[in-house]
């Protein structure tokens, strides 16, 4: 292994080994929606529809926060154009507002952040796993998380074996958790066009609005629309990232707020707004009502869902370090490359026993 500098030639003409750049178009795609599109959809509407008070304000809640996310990212595909470093939101604060703020964000992101969210999307991924065996009891904690421990695993002997196969696992479970949308939105749509309409009569009840409350309203839809800015993480691995970045961010998240509007309208056609209140669940007792022969697998897409958020996450989190490793806010050991895979392999395996 050795140190990556800035991905030329050195002033002695010695070669530096630096990361390659293998993520195209479908790749980009794919991390970005790959990573958005968790568990959020399949249990955010309840706070959705809990704080916004009516079938008709929760989808515009849908639909503005897409539209805010659509922004957010806008702004981080011109960031990843004008800065062509890896790192996301810690090359930019040390671009901008200089090496301290860069500090304190690498390690809050090393020490809280990213351990919070793999923690949440992998016990996520465990529950939807063993919860469907031990239906009507309660799944055994011991169990969750230790299904959790090996899909960590799984994902970490994904993205240690080469960027390449981590890519193409991430373009292969976006490809499941969009066939699960499409699973969820069809039978919807069928009803719905068949005159199925009764839930979405008097959708704006005025009455039942708080303002104080329509805030959490955009905070759960948010929170499902979280990720878009992963592919700023790995920016020096974009083929041509001046065309890659906009078009990617462009076509994913107008593919994930369309997707997440039909899915919403889908529910609340199947559902009275009271049944889906009363859902901790909401995805499963959708396929309950509508997908009744294919009602197991929804579990599991929607487990094989957060394995793929979990994956983007965890390839895009050590480029940051790495290029902190690489300005020396890190451990220089940190910011070394596999000479033979020109791979992130010790950075990857050093931060798995923190972030599990």
């Amino acid at each position: 292994m050795k140190p990556e500098e800035d991905g030329k030639k050195e002033e002695t003409g010695e070669e530096v080994v630096h990361l390659r750049r293998e993520i195209g178009l479908l790749s980009a795609v794919s991390f970005i929606i790959g990573t958005v599109v968790g568990s959020g959809i399949f249990i955010a509407p309840k706070g959705v529809l809990m704080n916004s008070g009516s079938v008709g304000l929760s989808l515009l809640v849908w639909a503005l926060c897409g539209v805010l996310s659509l922004f957010g990212a806008l702004c981080y595909a011109e960031l990843g154009t004008s800065f062509t470093k890896s790192g996301g939101h810690y090359t930019y604060l040390l671009e901008t507002l200089g090496p301290l703020p860069a500090f304190l964000r690498l390690w809050v992101e090393f020490l809280f952040i990213r351990p919070a969210v793999a923690s949440y999307v992998s016990l996520a991924f465990g529950r939807y796993v063993v919860e469907p065996f031990f239906e009507p009891c309660a799944a055994p904690t011991a169990l969750i998380k230790l299904v959790s421990i090996l899909g960590v695993t799984f994902v970490v002997a994904v993205n240690c074996w080469s960027v390449t196969m981590a890519s193409r696992t991430q373009v292969t479970l976006t490809f499941i958790k969009m066939f699960a949308l499409v699973l969820i939105i069809i039978p919807g749509v069928i009803a719905l066009a068949k005159g199925k309409t009764e839930n979405f009569q008097n959708g704006f009840e005025i009455e039942t609005l708080t303002l104080d409350k329509l805030p959490l309203a955009f905070y759960n839809g948010l929170y499902a629309y979280g990720g878009w800015f992963y592919l700023n993480f790995v920016t020096e691995e974009v083929i041509n990232p001046n065309r890659t970045i906009p078009l990617a961010i462009i076509c994913s998240m107008v593919t994930v707020t369309v997707f997440y509007v039909l899915v919403n309208v889908a529910y609340y056609t199947m559902m009275t707004p009271a049944e889906l209140l009363r859902s901790d669940a909401v995805a499963v007792t959708f396929a309950n009502r509508a997908l009744q022969g294919l009602s197991s697998v929804i579990p599991i897409l929607v487990a094989l869902s957060c394995l793929g958020a979990l994956n983007g996450g965890f390839f895009g989190s050590p480029r940051m370090l790495f290029v902190g490793a690489r300005e020396g806010h890190w451990p220089p050991i940190f910011s070394m490359i596999h000479i033979r895979r020109q791979h992130l392999y010790l950075l990857c395996c050093s931060c798995t026993p923190w972030w599990c």
